[in-house]
């Protein structure tokens, strides 16, 4: 017999025999080998499966009016279309960390009170008379407001209009999911009891100034509600006096007053102004992102992929997707990423047009 023959077998499909007969016996103790797990995987780069897709908003509004007719906020508790990614279809995820949605209140309606770990970002689409109520204070919603609310704070919604209220929410679901930490409670009664006068978070903490006794431990997230009214007039302001940037024209990034923070610790949010004829330059970076179009029209181009975009769609930017956008006319975009998170781990790069990877 030959020296590579063994009981009539080559040598390597012995081997080969032999190694298929140790996984199968370490796998029985819970064990898996390394070297066989990492086979054929790419580890030099993001590997979401994530993809870059679009919701336009006239079409998603004709959804949520037919919801409307269909079921009563009270018994979806929160009448909401969840945009979900085709990578994530089943999952109630736009990207791998972030839920998005659009939520339909109609007038004279309530959405009963309850709280999460999860926390929540809210930008008003279309409406006025709506509000959102966070631990006893109304806030009261206008086109472009941007609202947050905190993980573990009661609130309840409600429209004192007599039009139709549309938000998009974004929440960190899927990333608290991932740790286990969900949880949720519904208040004893559909809302809760005002115990603050409206706008006095606002006076406390917006005005540039905070309470001498401030203590950030006691209150992580004092400010929950960022008017688009003033926002707007910022990057007015910003972008007559200087010019834009080549990849992301004027950006600037909602912060939490009392630290300089960004906005939650879990999601930032930016406000975006491209002025008309604006052609960025090829970007990317490892955040996951979700966009909505406050003005104007133009495009984003992700990965090779062509979205156009009009008033009130939403559109993802998958994390380490090289993108970039366009602008037919003067444009503003809202977002919501991941960033904070993983510049906490010091994990956030980006790569700019002609550029290497900056950490």
């Amino acid at each position: 017999m030959a020296s590579w023959e063994v009981l009539g077998k080559p040598a390597n499909i012995l081997a080969m025999d032999r190694q298929s007969e140790f996984h199968e016996r370490i796998g029985g103790d819970n064990l898996a080998a390394l070297w066989v797990a990492r086979r054929g995987m790419d580890l030099t780069r993001p590997a979401s499966p994530a993809e870059p897709v679009i919701w336009p908003y006239d079409e998603i509004r004709c959804h949520l009016i037919e919801a409307g007719d269909l079921v009563s906020a009270g018994e979806a508790f929160r009448r909401v279309l969840v945009l979900e990614n085709p990578a994530f279809k089943g999952r109630m995820q736009a990207t791998n960390t972030l839920y998005a949605g659009l939520q339909l209140v109609l007038p004279g309606e309530t959405a009963p009170c309850h709280r999460h770990s999860q926390t929540a970002i809210r930008f008003v689409i279309e409406g006025a008379g709506g509000y959102t109520a966070v631990d006893g204070e109304r806030i009261p919603l206008s086109r472009g407001d941007f609202v947050i609310t905190p993980n573990w704070t009661w609130h309840d919604h409600g429209n004192r209009g007599d039009a139709p209220v549309i938000w998009l929410d974004v929440l960190d679901t899927p990333l608290v999911g991932f740790l286990d930490t969900v949880f949720r409670e519904n208040y004893p009664k559909p809302l809760h009891p005002i115990i603050r006068n409206e706008g006095e978070t606002r006076a406390r903490y917006g005005a540039g100034m905070i309470p001498v006794d401030f203590d950030p431990s006691q209150n992580p997230l004092p400010l929950t509600h960022y008017p688009y009214a003033e926002s707007r007039a910022a990057l007015t302001a910003m972008a007559d006096s200087a010019p834009p940037d080549p990849t992301h024209g004027l950006k600037m990034q909602y912060t939490n007053p009392a630290t300089g923070a960004p906005a939650t610790p879990t999601m930032a949010a930016f406000l975006q102004h491209l002025p008309k004829g604006f052609i960025g330059q090829s970007y990317r970076s490892t955040e996951s992102t979700v966009v909505c179009v406050a003005e104007g029209r133009g495009r984003s181009t992700i990965d090779g992929v062509s979205l156009e975009w009009g008033p009130g769609d939403v559109f993802v930017v998958p994390g380490w997707l090289r993108h970039r956008h366009e602008a037919e006319d003067e444009a503003v975009l809202f977002s919501v990423s991941d960033r904070p998170v993983q510049q906490a781990l010091g994990l956030w790069r980006e790569e700019r047009h002609g550029g290497g990877a900056n950490l």
